[in-house]
């Protein structure tokens, strides 16, 4: 490959990089919504007012997610200790969201959003995406795909102030 095709394509890569990367979100207010829990009953980013949440954005088929669920669930009573609530928002279907959290003894809070609407209000392009919500309803942090425990510690001790 010729050197100036070589740079041109470097160029390209940190500008996707960036591009992908960017969030646009940040520090703006949290966009409110109203989900449907799998288990029945209604739950509104409202309710938690004051309050820091994590919102965690999966499908049943994304295999990340398969593997970030069971550690956000281990991680649960750490974060509400620490007052920070964790709220799973599945892209899909109820039955889907209710089989696989059964099944696999998710204890958190499950919302379901059949229509993406929420998804799209939060820019998800890919899951899992992770939506950190200060206690001043704004978005404090947020990332796509993978994230280790100890980002998860790191985020939970950036709003809880222990």
């Amino acid at each position: 490959m010729p050197r100036q095709a070589r740079f041109g394509f470097l160029i390209l890569l940190v500008l996707l990089g960036i591009y992908m990367t960017r969030n646009g979100s940040l520090h703006k207010p949290a966009p409110e919504f109203s989900l449907p829990e799998t288990d029945g009953g209604q739950v509104d980013l409202a309710s938690y007012s004051g309050r820091p949440v994590l919102l965690v954005f999966w499908t049943t088929s994304c295999s990340i997610c398969q593997k970030e669920l069971p550690l956000l669930n281990r991680l649960a009573s750490e974060f509400r200790r620490k007052g920070v609530a964790v709220l799973t928002i599945h892209l899909g279907g109820e039955e889907a969201a209710r089989d696989y959290i059964s099944s696999n003894s998710i204890s958190l809070t499950s919302l379901f959003d059949s229509e993406g609407k929420v998804g799209r209000a939060y820019d998800v392009g890919g899951v899992p995406k992770l939506v950190l919500v200060g206690e001043d309803g704004r978005v404090k942090r947020s990332t796509s795909g993978w994230t280790d425990e100890s980002v998860l510690r790191d985020w939970m001790d950036t709003v809880s102030g222990n």
